[in-house]
């Protein structure tokens, strides 16, 4: 039986197809894991971004307002709202995992320092070898209080 050429032209073409699935069959693996790392890198950097500007706010509103040194309290609330506030625009946000901590010094010259701290779990989407699947980023800011 003489095979013609418009069947061997097929034959390649099917050989072709197949090579085609074995070679998407090796990459795909590769395709998923780097979309997996760029999304949790992305969360991650989208979290850190806003633990850095949680802390901010919660410093912008202790250095701007002043301190009542016999009832602190209502002070303190306020700089930990203001970090709240700011750090509720995430998405999925859980306030209660939120852990805002305030510290005050006074210089020599009389000059108040408000140290804010903003602290928050993340947890990754995949589990990396090389990377906890959860830590906490926190961030400090230190501001001058306004006299």
């Amino acid at each position: 039986m003489k095979v013609t050429a418009h069947q061997n032209e097929m034959r390649r073409r099917n050989l072709r197809r197949g090579a085609a699935a074995i070679e998407f069959a090796i990459v795909l693996p590769v395709l998923l894991v780097a979309l997996l790392g760029m999304t949790d890198f992305g969360r991650f950097s989208y979290t850190a971004v806003a633990v850095a500007n949680a802390a901010r706010s919660g410093a912008e509103y202790g250095s701007m307002n002043t301190c009542d040194a016999n009832n602190p309290g209502p002070w303190q609330a306020g700089i930990t709202q203001a970090a709240v506030d700011e750090f509720s625009q995430m998405s999925g946000f859980d306030s209660s995992l939120l852990t805002v901590t305030v510290n005050t010094a006074t210089e020599s010259n009389g000059l108040r320092r408000v140290s804010v701290q903003v602290a928050y779990p993340f947890h990754t989407l995949t589990t990396w070898g090389w990377i906890p699947n959860s830590f906490n980023l926190q961030q400090t800011v230190v501001m001058r209080g306004l006299r």
